[in-house]
């Protein structure tokens, strides 16, 4: 996880100081604290790497989904702006995938090309009913 964080510290390096970085957000998730809400995305960047180290990314597209509000399985800082977070756990996958699926074109999915969303949504869905495993989605 260490490459992880220097590579965020590093990617967002214009924007962090020594104190405020990838650690430190680490550090807060650990400890139950949030210390600087001001870098908020950057939490919202390491609650991504520990769902990658603990979970298993399903699909990566550049397809923007804000289907729902954003939601966390732990306490942090949501950004106003990216990465923007939607967390469901597998006792609402079926009832979350009925409403994200019913959504018409336009209406938080569909910018692209709203048949392969869908398709999209879909497999998601499927890969994590079948593993019985909680999802989360993220948004750049």
């Amino acid at each position: 996880m260490k490459q992880e964080l220097d590579t965020l510290n590093d990617y967002f390096s214009d924007s962090l100081n020594t104190d405020k970085d990838a650690y430190a957000a680490l550090a807060d998730i650990v400890n139950g604290e949030i210390r600087y809400p001001e870098i908020a995305f950057m939490y919202g960047y390491v609650y991504e790497k520990i769902c990658n180290h603990y979970g298993t990314q399903i699909y990566c597209a550049e397809n923007l989904w804000q289907l729902d509000s954003q939601s966390t399985f732990i306490p942090i800082p949501l950004s106003s702006d990216f990465p923007y977070i939607i967390s469901i756990p597998v006792s609402d996958l079926e009832s979350k995938r009925t409403e994200y699926t019913s959504l018409q074109e336009g209406n938080g999915i569909g910018d692209y090309d709203y048949e392969q969303e869908m398709d999209d949504l879909n497999f998601i869905f499927d890969e994590a009913v079948e593993a019985q495993k909680d999802l989360v989605i993220m948004v750049y």
